[in-house]
């Protein structure tokens, strides 16, 4: 299992979009049973109309039974508790209604990585000074009310709404702040050995493929269906009306077997270029802007290619691009190196999916 599902996913990097986790939550009842938390009609305090916005966010019904007061994880250093784990899970769902159909979808081994990741979390978030937490629980507020803002706006800007969305959902604004601010620790401890000067020393090593874009645009004719020389008779003669002036868009749109790109007119704007199969790549590099090349062959079919624009991008342009790339790096340093040596033993309760799967 992937960890994109849990904590440290791409969303969570670039902390400001629409992410986070959950915390203690005030009101909660330690000793409840998590199961009849989910009982019942999982709409919960939400509008039974289904025309309301609110029903299309219905409250997680996690996928198993367990006290909110027991360890779940132990770890040197400390625990994580049922009433944690379910408050983590309920606002992922929160933050991410799709990450929620996994969490009630998963199995034994996906509930462990799940705490897994939120283990990982917790000592990263550790290890934070106080200046540290003060940024982190600031820029949380912040992101927070980025988030409240995006689902005002599909709640036709009602907060009473939001308000009950929330209460529906089983999370409150502490929760959700609290746990951002716990991801956002974790990951200024990991940035914290990511220089500038590191940075530009990957970006130097860097092959010029993986440093270029371009808006390229492209007509297929497919071999799948096809003899390869019916496909190439009919891009030589793309090729040839094309360069006495025909509009590239239009017939891209007419001809291509691309779908990709067949309502755009052939055209993919501003792309990485090392994305591509390297004989569609190899021209996108290396043919000159403006014109339109002859076919290109790949395991696709014949590609009629014209590069509208190409740029090696800067090094600052790539920065962040490169200081993600290396907290990823950093995060599985940390897993493989120090986590599981770290988390002394798993308390996890049975997943009520493990049954379907016999």
């Amino acid at each position: 299992m992937k960890r994109s599902v849990a904590i440290l996913s791409s969303a969570v990097l670039v902390v400001a979009l629409m992410t986070g986790c959950g915390k203690a939550e005030d009101n909660a009842q330690p000793n409840q049973n998590a199961a009849s938390q989910t009982d019942g009609n999982k709409q919960g305090n939400q509008a039974a109309d289904a025309n309301d916005p609110l029903t299309q966010f219905p409250k997680l019904t996690l996928p198993y039974t367990g006290d909110a007061k027991a360890a779940f994880v132990e770890y040197q250093g400390g625990t994580v508790t049922g009433q944690e784990f379910e408050e983590f899970l309920r606002v992922i769902n929160f933050m991410n209604p799709q990450q929620g159909t996994m969490i009630e979808a998963a199995d034994n081994e996906a509930l462990k990585a799940f705490a897994r990741e939120y283990t990982a979390t917790k000592i990263l978030a550790s290890r934070s000074d106080d200046a540290m937490k003060k940024e982190a629980k600031a820029l949380a507020e912040k992101t927070f009310e980025k988030i409240k803002g995006q689902y005002m706006s599909f709640l036709g800007k009602d907060e009473a709404k939001f308000n009950k969305l929330m209460e529906g959902q089983g999370v409150t604004k502490e929760m959700v702040t609290n746990q951002m601010a716990l991801i956002n620790e974790s990951i200024t401890v990991l940035k914290k050995n990511i220089s500038d000067d590191t940075l530009k020393q990957k970006y130097d090593q860097m092959d010029k493929a993986s440093r270029t874009i371009a808006s390229v645009r492209h007509i297929l004719i497919s071999t799948e269906k096809r003899k390869p020389e019916e496909a190439l008779k009919i891009a030589n003669d793309l090729e040839a009306r094309l360069k006495k002036g025909e509009d590239f868009a239009k017939l891209a749109k007419e001809f291509t077997d691309d779908p990709g790109s067949k309502e755009t007119g052939g055209l993919y704007e501003n792309a990485d270029v090392s994305q591509w199969v390297p004989e569609f790549k190899n021209a996108a590099l290396t043919q000159k802007v403006g014109e339109v090349g002859p076919p290109v062959k790949t395991s696709f079919g014949y590609h009629i290619i014209k590069v509208e624009n190409r740029k090696e991008k800067t090094f600052d342009e790539m920065k962040e691009e490169l200081r993600a790339n290396a907290l990823e790096a950093g995060y599985d340093a940390f897993g493989k190196n120090e986590l599981d040596k770290l988390i002394v033993k798993y308390n996890l309760p049975q997943s009520n999916n493990e049954a379907a799967k016999k």
